[in-house]
């Protein structure tokens, strides 16, 4: 993934002292992270990353590791309007479409560490994606990370969750289908 940092500094007005900050100086920072990776291609790491682990334990470690680093979901973002219907477990999508970028920004929760394990896993796929994309990914895809085993139960989590992940991205933008 890039980062892009962009600073300038842009004169409304010729400052007669620029050594001297005047009202008439605007100056902007921006920076801006461009993913340039596919979900595809993220994926595909992903899926690396899991086949590297012969041992369903290591595999839950894993996706342990992945809950840590998903960011908690604000309070006002755990409604009923958000939750994903799993099992015993509670979990909530928060979708929305940049209008910037025409990409679609995913973040997730759960109760459950696994079920956070695997709520990472999918932002981190589907997050700044085209809806285009993510309305391209199928379930089946999802099966050649191999968590099943000590997890069987708890598989439904991809399903239900890209399911909903698509919903969303067709009720932001009825471009797709």
């Amino acid at each position: 993934m890039d980062s892009v940092s962009i600073s300038t500094k842009l004169l409304l007005h010729p400052n007669p002292n620029p050594n001297v900050p005047s009202p008439r100086t605007l100056r902007v920072q921006c920076t801006c992270t461009l993913s340039t990776d596919s979900p595809r291609l993220k994926l595909r790491r992903l899926v690396s990353d899991f086949k590297s682990l012969p041992e369903p334990l290591d595999r839950v470690k894993f996706l342990l590791r992945r809950a840590s680093s998903l960011p908690n979901l604000p309070d006002p973002d755990r409604v009923p309007a958000n939750r994903v219907m799993v099992c015993t477990a509670q979990v909530w999508l928060s979708a929305f479409m940049d209008p910037l970028s025409g990409r679609m920004r995913f973040a997730a929760d759960s109760d459950s560490e696994i079920m956070r394990g695997f709520c990472a896993c999918l932002v981190s796929i589907l997050d700044g994606a085209t809806p285009e994309e993510v309305m391209e990914m199928k379930t089946g895809d999802l099966t050649t990370l191999n968590i099943a085993g000590a997890m069987e139960s708890r598989v439904n989590t991809w399903h239900n969750m890209l399911v909903e992940m698509q919903k969303r991205t067709r009720g932001k933008n009825r471009n797709v289908g």
